[in-house]
């Protein structure tokens, strides 16, 4: 994590140390301090900044609240999405975050960023979100977690492969099982971001799942309630869990 920073150095100093030494991770981020409960937040990747990045805001939650011994009830992070507010409950944080919808995308305009994700795999359904420039790919509910899991992407030749030049990430999810091992977990999901300088995101991106919880609430099935448990499948282990409400 970056140092807090005050007005007078905010954010020219930071963005002079950003460009001159890039930080080899798929996110960093600096917090400007507005009141005792406000902060301006801002994130980074290698190549650029990034308009949300959900663990980094529940990473400086967790300084101000657990280190910095914060003694607001609700923090208020002023961002790039809006603004952004984290609460304590008992031993977790919870974050608010805006949810986005999306629309059906035509297969044939993005025919070969798809090839590049999926190869011969069967996609269901493919949605585009403009408000987060993210394409939704869903495979076939005939498939099981482990083909998510072992999926080899070319996400190297994302950028390439993307001639409408709207799409600046790519998620891969597949619904779950009401049955059988897997069962428990309503969604799982990949995500790609080398326009950004992140080929997978190891996390899955928060960001991310702002669209795809509505995607499956309202778009996907009826069948799945508006608590969701969602399982992260991606490029490191262990997988992580995200419950959104």
């Amino acid at each position: 994590m970056l140092p807090v920073l005050s007005d007078s150095v905010f954010p020219h100093h930071f963005l002079f140390f950003w460009l001159r030494w890039p930080i080899p991770v798929a996110d960093s981020y600096c917090l400007r301090l507005l009141s005792c409960s406000r902060f301006g937040l801002r994130w980074f990747t290698p190549a650029n900044e990034v308009p949300l990045c959900g663990h980094a805001t529940l990473a400086s939650a967790a300084v101000l609240f657990h280190v910095k011994k914060n003694p607001n009830s609700v923090l208020t992070f002023v961002t790039l999405s809006g603004e952004l507010k984290t609460r304590q409950e008992k031993d977790q944080i919870v974050l608010d975050l805006p949810l986005y919808s999306t629309y059906p995308q035509v297969p044939q305009e993005v025919e070969e960023l798809i090839k590049a994700a999926t190869g011969d795999m069967i996609v269901q359904d493919l949605r585009y979100s403009p408000d987060t420039e993210k394409l939704l790919v869903r495979l076939s509910d005939a498939y099981e977690r482990s083909v998510l899991e072992e999926l080899q992407v070319r996400a190297q030749h994302f950028l390439s492969a993307e001639k409408t030049g709207k799409v600046k990430g790519l998620i891969l999810t597949l619904k779950g099982k009401s049955n059988g091992k897997d069962k428990g977990h309503d969604f799982y999901s990949r995500y790609f971001a080398p326009w950004y300088g992140v080929l997978e995101d190891p996390v899955t991106g928060v960001s991310s799942h702002t669209l795809l919880s509505l995607f499956y609430i309202c778009g996907a099935s009826a069948e799945i309630s508006s608590s969701l448990r969602t399982l992260y499948c991606g490029c490191s282990q262990p997988y992580k869990e995200y419950e959104l409400s």
